[in-house]
């Protein structure tokens, strides 16, 4: 029974084929390219983000079931990964990058991660399995990472611009108050005596 279990495992295991033409840079660089004609940030191979999508790749392949959660929650997947935000594409059945990729575009939700405007790194991965139903699996986690430590000058800088609109002075018409207080306090001022 263990030998019929190590085939079966084996089988399936000599069918994930990492698409060699298809690199992760390539990929990113697509996708980069995307985000820089819709006035966003270009983003980087990450290669925590990269495990986090081979692993959800290869575990559609081996379920034969495209699922967001095949591989465990995405949250539960991104636990480890340090990041502010993130989202996760998956996608099964198409051959090439381009091909997934347009998949991704046409669809607003795929294209809302896509273009999540924070994202600054990107993991993207293929795996094939052909005993199944759509022989391709992809998946690709976009994410802001999150600063490692406070020396970081992103996190400097959002910090900076925070603290600079908090202290920004109010102007007249600058209230914390709820919009129709503000507007009712400046009828009064003038009005209700």
């Amino acid at each position: 029974m263990n030998a019929v279990w190590l085939g079966a495992i084996v089988a399936v295991a000599a069918t994930f084929v990492h698409v060699e033409d298809t690199h992760a840079e390539d990929m990113a660089g697509t996708i980069s390219q995307y985000r820089r004609e819709h006035g966003l940030p270009s983003v980087k191979t990450d290669p925590q983000l990269t495990a986090i999508a081979k692993r959800q790749a290869e575990a559609m392949a081996a379920s034969g079931t495209m699922d967001h959660s095949v591989a465990g929650s995405f949250s539960s997947r991104m636990s480890a990964a340090p990041t502010t935000a993130a989202a996760e594409n998956i996608a099964a059945g198409t051959k090439t990058w381009g091909d997934t990729f347009r998949i991704w575009q046409n669809s607003p939700g795929h294209n809302a991660n896509l273009l999540l405007a924070r994202a600054d790194s990107v993991g993207v991965a293929v795996a094939r399995n052909e005993q199944t139903q759509y022989k391709t699996f992809w998946a690709m986690v976009i994410a802001e990472k999150t600063p490692k430590s406070p020396k970081n000058p992103k996190s400097k800088e959002r910090k900076t611009a925070a603290q600079e609109k908090a202290a920004e002075p109010r102007g007249q018409w600058g209230s914390s108050e709820n919009p129709f207080s503000t507007v009712k306090n400046f009828v009064c001022k003038y009005l209700c005596n």
